[in-house]
């Protein structure tokens, strides 16, 4: 209760008053500096080794960090009305969540796909951001609450989001007229979807967002080194994320799960790549938009250069709210 408070409070405090409260000297990576209202936010966060906990634990941690992103409401509210309906889908009984704006394309359809590692959060989770996401673009939205590790190891999320994918086919909409979207394994299971569709010569999606995208299960790039810690996500959370997810080490030269895998002379659809100069992850969403340009796909990269892994659901913060704008800008153009 007093954190969710003292976050009220927080949003109000100009940035001049906020580097007087949490002054500390922020280092300068790469020619930038961190954000220094985003700096204070995270100083104030509790640091979280999630490596510590036993498989028996996480359901519980999973639970209380989800009742804790929903009460500290980071994320913008819609400047419209959103209506929601929900939808399960047979096989597992899932959640797929659909977010209606007041002005829509009727047309198109965005899948997305919520971050967390492949173990915590969920469409909940997420459900200020994907409104304000679904308004700010005037598209429908669908949110999908797959499976989660390590009671669900790869591939089962990717099973989820084959089924969610075929249920908006069966519901009318053309492959061309769907995008798929997500942010960190999100991303990662937007992508991990539109690659094995292009392995198996199926109808691949109109287009994809991906927001600081996991690719690499290695977690080998620079910026996994320069940006280890004290930027919310870690190096030490990234690896254990990707260990609860692996089924077994096999895993790793499939294209459906180190996205660096992949034949780039398939089919692809247009893509844009969001990356954070403070992310660990952004040297691998670099990569893979490097990658997809080598193959001759077209590929656009968003690099927001004082942003950290997470910024686009808190738009709340100012720097967070520009970044997170400009992109669905740009991603309006090729839905």
């Amino acid at each position: 209760m007093l954190q969710t408070l003292l976050l009220k409070f927080f949003f109000y405090v100009p940035k001049w008053l906020l580097k007087i409260f949490f002054f500390k000297k922020r280092k300068i990576i790469r020619g930038h500096q961190f954000d220094a209202q985003s700096a204070a936010l995270l100083s104030v966060f509790p640091k979280t080794n999630l490596s510590i906990l036993l498989d028996t634990e996480i359901a519980e941690t999973r639970k209380l960090l989800n009742e804790k992103r929903k009460k500290n409401k980071l994320s913008l509210t819609p400047l419209g009305e959103v209506n929601k309906i929900n939808h399960i889908l047979p096989n597992h009984q899932l959640l797929l969540r659909e977010y209606q704006p007041s002005k829509l394309d009727e047309k198109k359809a965005v899948l997305y796909f919520h971050g967390g590692g492949y173990v915590l959060s969920s469409v909940d989770g997420h459900d200020d951001m994907v409104s304000y996401m679904s308004d700010n673009i005037g598209v429908k939205f669908y949110s999908l609450d797959y499976r989660l590790a390590p009671e669900n190891s790869y591939p089962e999320s990717l099973d989820d989001a084959l089924e969610a994918y075929a249920w908006l086919l069966g519901k009318g909409y053309k492959p061309k007229d769907i995008s798929v979207c997500g942010d960190s394994a999100g991303a990662h299971l937007a992508a991990s979807l539109v690659h094995h569709l292009s392995n198996e010569d199926m109808d691949i999606p109109g287009s994809q967002l991906l927001i600081y995208p996991m690719c690499d299960p290695s977690c080998s790039s620079e910026s996994y080194e320069l940006l280890s810690e004290g930027y919310l996500l870690t190096k030490d959370n990234m690896i254990w994320f990707w260990d609860k997810f692996r089924s077994s080490e096999a895993d790793n030269i499939n294209p459906t799960f180190n996205l660096f895998e992949f034949d780039f002379e398939k089919a692809l659809p247009p893509t844009i790549i969001v990356t954070g100069g403070f992310d660990p992850l952004c040297d691998d969403g670099e990569i893979y938009a490097y990658l997809l340009h080598k193959g001759k796909h077209n590929v656009k990269q968003l690099h927001y250069p004082t942003m950290f892994h997470g910024f686009a659901s808190m738009t709340r913060l100012k720097a967070a709210q520009t970044a997170v704008e400009d992109f669905l800008k740009e991603y309006k153009k090729i839905l």
